[in-house]
């Protein structure tokens, strides 16, 4: 009888170590998957933002722009992009953004040549957002508490200069 009882002892406290074993392995294993979703969701969402806000920033007239295409913070194509970008859902926590980072006309941007009878921009909005992702499941030492995302979006002008001759 006290044979019988050593055995089930025995076998608890293999079961244990067992189980503990199992547990050392399966939770890193389980953090990375998570972090992962988490890191796919961030990228995904960059992208997404990024890519919405290049097609809401193409539909604006490029008036505030000079030659080469440099934009004014105040500039409609800017402040479309933005609002865009900070309509976008995030996770609270550990995706902090996406933000605007840059908002260009690419370099083969014209005017159209015709100012009074109006026409097609040329060229491209350029877009760049920014996400921060905060790792859920971060291993000191092994992996960085948080990693900046980026994404670039371009899209073709698809604004039209209005004609500046007034019908008689």
């Amino acid at each position: 009888m006290a044979e019988c009882r050593v055995k089930k002892r025995n076998s608890d406290g293999q079961q244990l170590i067992e189980l503990a074993a199992g547990l050392i392995v399966l939770i890193p294993i389980f953090l990375i998957i998570i972090d992962l979703i988490v890191f796919f969701l961030a990228a995904t969402l960059n992208d997404n933002a990024c890519r919405d806000a290049a097609r809401a920033a193409s539909v604006v007239q490029p008036i505030s722009a000079d030659n080469a295409g440099a934009l004014p913070a105040s500039s409609p194509i800017r402040q479309r992009a933005n609002s865009v970008v900070t309509k976008m859902q995030h996770l609270e926590g550990y995706i902090i953004g996406p933000r605007l980072v840059q908002v260009s006309l690419s370099g083969d941007f014209k005017r159209p040549t015709n100012q009074l009878l109006g026409g097609n921009f040329e060229g491209s909005v350029e877009v760049r957002t920014q996400v921060d992702y905060k790792l859920p499941a971060s291993i000191p030492g092994l992996l960085p508490a948080q990693v900046p995302l980026t994404s670039q979006q371009s899209f073709p002008l698809t604004a039209v200069m209005a004609p500046q001759i007034v019908p008689l």
